[in-house]
């Protein structure tokens, strides 16, 4: 570590060595693409929207400015020098190693977690935290990378805010039979048109629109076998998806994928869609079952787990106070990234000035006894990494 940080405005590079798919800040928007270069756009705009100086060195097309962050092609970055650094892997080889090429003077360094495999050249990057994106995650980077619990601080992805506040401009009436699968097919599209099909069954209203695709992946587009009561969409702009959620009442996230963290579950709650998943990987952390949607245990290909989410769906559809409670409930999600920005500056003003900022100014964590940071959103502890929403 070098230099002296006391501003509360940071020079931050994020730095991504993928080349699976070349991208820069217009993609989401203009195309859509998967969640970890989707995140990595969200958070970089949004830290710039708070005054700070964010440039991303990532497989763009060229060297640009977009919504005031800087997009740096790889082969033209020289150096990563500045206060923070954010390293991530979402795609291809998932290997940092290539970041040892260029000089780094930074105050703090962060290796940003996108999924369960570890990633390449963690050993010699050296990082100060593995910025995990839920406890799930953090368990991960523990028990299988090796990583110290105090150097592990969990941090959700967000969803922005700004697209949904654009879309409720233009709100449309929500279709109360319309349901949502937007996601990789291989997570569980089989399942969410099981579910369709067993609803249509009991009313013909019911269908399932299908948003994303393998080409979330940078994978080429597989022709789908679609039947009566379902459309395939396949990607469209964050904006466009926004709209399209409002209008959707049922998000269906059946899988055994143990899944890293999950933007579908934070972005359907927001547009007010109640949610089924099931539960693995960070999903019991985001759904509060029979509060803000539903948490469906089973093997999500049997019949019996299928059946279980249809009875949830014509349950509730029955009864609109209990739909409506629900919906609200869903809707105070809190995980915005303006909100995620305060975060991370948060545990960046405790890294630099070794101060916290607990707000009984005494808090200790219930599971290790650790110091706690109270930030954003919720209480997270400097010595094990664990994380606590607080509402």
């Amino acid at each position: 570590m070098t230099g002296t940080w006391h501003t509360m405005t940071y020079r931050v590079h994020f730095y991504s060595p993928d080349t699976h798919i070349e991208y820069d800040g217009h993609l989401p928007y203009a195309k859509g693409v998967g969640g970890g270069i989707t995140s990595r756009i969200r958070m970089a705009r949004a830290l710039a929207r708070a005054g700070h100086d964010v440039r991303m060195v990532v497989h763009c097309p060229e060297k640009t400015t977009i919504d005031d962050v800087q997009y740096v092609p790889l082969r033209e970055a020289k150096d990563l020098n500045g206060d923070v650094l954010i390293l991530n892997t979402s795609g291809g080889p998932l290997d940092l190693s290539p970041v040892l090429e260029l000089p780094r003077e930074v105050g703090l360094s962060a290796v940003w977690t996108s999924g369960t495999p570890r990633p390449g050249g963690l050993d010699e990057v050296d990082y100060d935290f593995v910025y995990a994106k839920s406890n799930f995650l953090r368990r991960v980077a523990r028990d299988e990378w090796g990583v110290e619990e105090q150097k592990i601080f969990v941090a959700y992805n967000g969803f922005e805010e700004l697209d949904f506040k654009h879309a409720e401009q233009n709100i449309k009436e929500r279709d109360p039979h319309r349901l949502v699968y937007f996601s990789h097919p291989s997570k569980g599209l089989d399942t969410a048109m099981a579910i369709t099909r067993l609803l249509r069954q009991s009313n013909p209203s019911f269908h399932l629109l299908i948003f994303g695709g393998n080409q979330l992946w940078g994978q080429e587009e597989q022709l789908l076998e679609l039947e009566e009561g379902v459309e395939f969409r396949g990607l469209v702009g964050q904006q466009t998806l926004a709209e399209e959620l409002l209008q959707c009442s049922y998000s269906l996230n059946l899988q055994a994928r143990l899944e890293p963290f999950g933007m579908v579950i934070t972005e359907s709650m927001r547009a007010g869609c109640v949610v089924l998943a099931s539960p693995v990987g960070a999903y019991e952390e985001l759904v509060r079952h029979a509060e803000d949607g539903f948490l469906i245990p089973g093997d999500h290909s049997m019949p019996e787990t299928q059946k279980a989410a249809v009875q949830h769906i014509l349950e509730l559809s029955g009864n609109v106070e209990a739909l409506e409670s629900m919906r609200h409930n869903a809707r105070s999600v809190i995980w915005d990234t303006d909100t995620m920005v305060k975060v991370w500056e948060g545990h960046w003003k405790w890294w630099f000035e070794r101060k916290l900022s607990a707000s009984d100014g005494n808090s200790v964590c219930r599971r290790c006894g650790g110091e706690q940071l109270w930030l954003a959103d919720g209480v997270h502890c400097v010595a094990c990494g664990r994380y606590v929403r607080d509402r």
